[in-house]
């Protein structure tokens, strides 16, 4: 999680005023990355409606961080006013998250890939807002995050199918956190260790 706040304070901390366009992408890139890779980090974890909690302020964040490289100051309530705009999509696939946790095991597997999709096609589809001077239809987010959504949900599903080594070492962290070999905070950094290549 340090890597994810070092990226988003290094981002909000920066002067991309004179940044030319190829380093604006390559910082837009970097926030979207770590950003997803945090989101689907925070979802291993046994409660499922705790992920929108987790998961929302890293959104947040990220949002906050692509619209400064852009040239935007937005405070919080304008973020959550720009990611309304996707409409329900982000609140339906946050239910579907927290559902899919009701399952034992497998919601640990669906969890991080919606997550880590969810919170990319976030960061593709406010790029391209704050890039067009946010004149962009809702309409027009709205299809956009759903077709980055759906791509690389599926591109995260298929890296899964084949990936058992990554079930097996999910269920070895959750065995070892349930009989106390593992504090919370050895728990979490052991994750985004073993989510970090997912």
């Amino acid at each position: 999680m340090a890597s994810y706040m070092d990226t988003i304070n290094r981002v909000l901390g920066g002067d991309f005023a004179d940044a030319t366009r190829e380093e604006r992408a390559e910082a837009v890139s970097n926030i979207t990355q770590v950003c997803s890779v945090a989101s689907g980090a925070v979802t291993i974890q046994p409660i499922p409606l705790l992920d929108v909690a987790l998961v929302t302020p890293i959104q947040i964040s990220m949002v906050q961080a692509i619209a400064r490289i852009h040239g935007y100051s937005l405070d919080r309530k304008s973020i959550l006013e720009i990611l309304s705009t996707f409409g329900a999509s982000i609140v339906a696939q946050n239910v579907v998250m927290a559902a899919a946790k009701m399952i034992p095991f497998l919601g640990w597997l669906i969890a991080p890939s919606m997550a880590y999709a969810l919170t990319w096609a976030v960061g593709e589809v406010s790029d391209y807002y704050f890039a067009n001077g946010r004149g962009v239809s809702q309409q027009d987010l709205r299809e956009m995050f759903q077709r980055i959504y759906k791509a690389k949900h599926a591109e995260k599903k298929a890296e899964h199918k084949d990936n058992t080594t990554l079930k097996r070492k999910l269920e070895q962290l959750k065995e070892a956190y349930a009989s106390g070999l593992l504090t919370e905070e050895e728990f979490a950094r052991k994750k985004e260790e073993v989510l970090k290549d997912f």
